[in-house]
């Protein structure tokens, strides 16, 4: 059974992130069709950040976006925080929402979000937190970096990348850029940077920047589809292990049974793996048919050699 309350929550936490890491992008019919809804759904979730504070606004072409306020700003600059920190966020939601019960959900919400040691990402040391830093700077004054030996996942090789940095994104262990040598938007993993070199050339190709979405699997894909499983206890375990982020979409159901709801890439990078892996250990597939598709091509493909 499809409980309302867990599908609100998910979508109001999806819309939160959107608006923050896109702004401008989506008007209000963009998001009722993304997350197949009606725009008076869409219009109650944004009444619900407005009650909590934020100042929820629109441009010309009426695409939404959070202004960005002095104590939205101040939650902003610490989507990366060590355990000092937190007393200083408190007081940046207090000022959002002082002394009320929706600033205490903020609190509980923002600290399951962005709280590194509770999202598993041990390696938030001195190494990843300088390198956060050089990107933030980068950032402000629009210079180009290299990534000092990049080790990629795709290519299986170690080089240095020189890009155009528009978007760190600690949370998700992500970096948006442009890629100069290749001349396109690409995404790499922070933690697969060994060091950020700053350089003096500053941007060329701002107007080329674009934040593409990225899924708790740290999957870019702006053709995200919403994905609902029901997880039994092993599963569970495996999936937040493997995939921290995904913690954030997952409510327990019953005894021992998990809901999992969430936005991820269209072709399924990284969930297919983890169902297959464990699928004796999934209550069920509920949505979307083409998840169920896909699995039983990936299946058909299994090819085992007998000796």
């Amino acid at each position: 059974m499809i409980h309302q309350n867990s599908r609100t929550r998910t979508r109001i936490i999806i819309l939160l992130r959107i608006l923050i890491e896109s702004p401008k992008m989506f008007t209000i019919r963009m998001l009722a069709d993304r997350f197949q809804v009606s725009i008076d759904t869409i219009k109650g979730d944004l009444n619900i950040f407005r009650d909590a504070g934020l100042m929820v606004s629109f441009d010309t072409q009426y695409r939404y976006f959070l202004e960005e306020e002095k104590p939205y700003l101040r939650l902003s600059e610490l989507l990366h925080f060590s355990e000092e920190d937190q007393f200083i966020l408190w007081q940046a939601i207090d000022q959002v929402s002082p002394h009320s019960i929706q600033g205490a959900r903020l609190k509980r919400k923002l600290a399951s979000l962005y709280d590194y040691h509770r999202l598993g990402h041990a390696y938030l040391r001195k190494p990843y937190l300088s390198k956060i830093d050089l990107l933030l700077q980068a950032k402000e004054e629009k210079r180009q970096v290299i990534l000092k030996g990049y080790k990629s996942g795709n290519s299986n090789e170690v080089r240095d990348r020189k890009v155009e940095p528009f978007h760190p994104s600690p949370p998700d262990d992500i970096l948006h850029a442009y890629d100069l040598d290749k001349g396109a938007l690409r995404h790499y993993r922070i933690s697969r940077i060994l060091r950020v070199k700053l350089l003096d050339q500053g941007w060329e190709n701002e107007g080329k920047h674009q934040i593409l979405l990225t899924d708790p699997f740290r999957i870019v894909d702006n053709k995200q589809v919403m994905v609902h499983l029901r997880l039994k206890v092993g599963a569970y375990n495996e999936l937040i292990e493997r995939f921290p982020l995904t913690k954030a979409y997952i409510e327990e159901e019953e005894m021992d049974i998990y809901d999992f709801q969430c936005m991820v890439n269209h072709k399924f990078i990284g969930l297919t793996n983890f169902i297959l892996g464990y699928h004796h250990q999934l209550v069920q597939v509920i949505s979307p048919y083409s998840l169920l598709q896909h699995l039983q091509n990936e299946i058909g493909k299994l090819n085992f050699l007998m000796g």
